[in-house]
């Protein structure tokens, strides 16, 4: 045997075990660096962006990313560990943004991962010239509260310059300044921040605004309304016993008056201040002032002149009576069944707390009647301003026997 047989052939059952050895070692080091994806999206950063362009649309992300890592390295992997971008240093802006096509660079933080692969490799973005132009601002103060008047605004400054991608500025319509006017009717003085909107009162985005705010001012008022309304008097104690109000009158009867106009609207009367009737029986004339809501007032005088008459309160009382036979006959007998009857009175209180039982009188006339038995009905002599309401009975039962 030769010595390169000695060489290939000797100790072949040693070199046979570290051939495999080999294999083995390939095998699970290739096993450890499969390729794998991942899946998460990783968004596109933007280098190299030139001064006076403005890029109209996000570049979007990047998905699906082939990648290959030790296992251990694999395991630990986040979104951070891949970073996503274009370049646009190559690129001039353009007025009308015209699409164009940029490779997209994906490259992985950890040196020990290498990128295989990557959706999208390209994207197209449209870098549109940056343009500046003045225009006038515009306050807007949206509704006004009921009731409320608003004098002229002024906006200091009023113009602003906004500055933009020339495809969005072209389709701002207006630079307004929004505020809400409040209802307690304080003036307007704060600053207001501008924004620019377009022909349909959508915001249109991407636009700077110099100034950002600007400052605002209008005086506020509360608006005035007038109304005439019926004057009513207020009454207070009870007249003197026996008497009731009789007429009230109000003199004028109706007043004007004005205020916020909210307040007025809700008015239906004015009344007046407290008329005290206490005691009086006869008639009460009296200057007395209107009780105005707060923040009304009267155009004319403030007073007005109320009238108060009284008359006679009427009620009814109940006098027990004893009766009495009138032209009675001679030698003719007679027999009253009731020797009472029940005397309802009707007229003024007052009177009718004067009267006397025993000053009444109820009369039972007998000439006419015949032998027999009548009945007859009595007759009241009532007191004077009073009448017989009721009887009770309304008529007497008398036996008349013959002349003895």
């Amino acid at each position: 045997m030769t010595s390169l047989d000695r060489l290939v052939f000797g100790n072949w059952p040693l070199k046979l075990a570290a051939l495999g050895l080999s294999v083995v070692l390939y095998a699970g080091l290739a096993l450890s660096e499969s390729t794998r994806e991942w899946s998460a999206p990783v968004p596109i950063e933007v280098l190299g962006a030139p001064a006076g362009g403005a890029l109209l649309e996000a570049p979007g992300v990047v998905d699906g990313i082939a990648y290959q890592a030790p296992q251990e390295v694999a395991d630990q992997l986040t979104n951070d560990s891949f970073r996503a971008s274009i370049d646009l240093s190559g690129i001039e802006p353009r007025v009308g943004a015209e699409p164009v096509s940029v490779p997209v660079d994906v490259f992985p933080v950890d040196p020990r991962v290498r990128v295989v692969s990557y959706s999208p490799p390209g994207v197209s973005v449209r870098l549109d010239q940056v343009v500046s132009r003045v225009r006038p601002v515009i306050i807007d103060p949206g509704a006004i509260p009921e009731g409320i008047e608003l004098g002229p605004i002024v906006a200091q400054p009023n113009q602003a310059t906004i500055r933009g991608a020339s495809s969005r500025l072209q389709n701002v319509r207006s630079v307004e300044g929004r505020f809400v006017v409040d209802a307690s009717g304080l003036n307007i003085d704060q600053d207001v921040m501008l924004e620019a909107f377009d022909e349909l009162g959508a915001l249109v985005p991407g636009i700077e605004i110099d100034p950002a705010t600007v400052r605002v001012r209008a005086d506020v008022a509360r608006r005035l309304a007038y109304a005439t309304l019926p004057v009513l008097p207020v009454l207070t104690g009870e007249p003197a016993r026996g008497k009731r109000v009789d007429d009230v009158s109000v003199m004028p009867a109706t007043v004007t008056v004005s205020g916020e106009d909210a307040a007025v609207r809700q008015l239906e009367s004015i009344s007046t201040a407290p008329v005290d009737i206490s005691a009086q029986d006869v008639e009460l004339v009296m200057d007395v002032p209107l009780a105005l809501p707060g923040e009304v007032t009267s155009t004319g005088d403030p007073d007005v002149r109320v009238v108060v008459t009284f008359t006679d309160t009427l009620g009814s009382r109940s006098f027990e009576v004893g009766t009495a036979l009138v032209a009675t006959r001679p030698d003719y007998s007679y027999r009253l069944d009731e020797a009472s009857v029940s005397v309802v009175l009707a007229g003024p209180i007052t009177r009718l707390d004067e009267v006397d039982v025993s000053d009444l009188v109820v009369e039972i006339p007998v000439a006419d009647l015949v032998v027999g038995d009548n009945e007859v009905m009595p007759i009241v002599r009532a007191p004077r301003d009073l009448s017989v309401a009721r009887l009770v009975p309304e008529t007497v039962h008398v036996t008349v026997g013959p002349p003895s």
